[in-house]
């Protein structure tokens, strides 16, 4: 029943958007109503929260990979490619 409720929690309220307070509100009206008991309450509100931060964390991992993934795409000038043609230039200077 409790990961029921978390799931429902979960999807509900925006795991990303998240925070410490939202997750002590929510899960206090669980209680209040009688859904969750007194003593599982701190435990829900920890586990919300670990889970809020591993889906953020997920999230900028996926955006980090897509952009990188465009970039590629585009063929653009990196900073490495200056760095190695920087070394190249240096190197025919020092033959003339």
């Amino acid at each position: 029943m409790r990961t029921i409720i978390e799931r429902s929690l979960l999807t509900g309220i925006g795991l990303l958007s998240l925070t410490r307070e939202k997750a002590h509100e929510i899960v206090d009206d669980l209680v209040k109503r009688g859904e969750v008991q007194r003593e599982e309450a701190k435990d829900m509100v920890d586990r919300l929260i670990k889970r809020g931060k591993e889906e953020r964390k997920s999230l900028r991992k996926l955006i980090r990979d897509e952009v990188a993934k465009g970039v590629d795409g585009l063929d653009l000038v990196t900073k490495k490619d200056i760095q190695k043609l920087s070394k190249k230039i240096d190197a025919l200077n020092k033959e003339i």
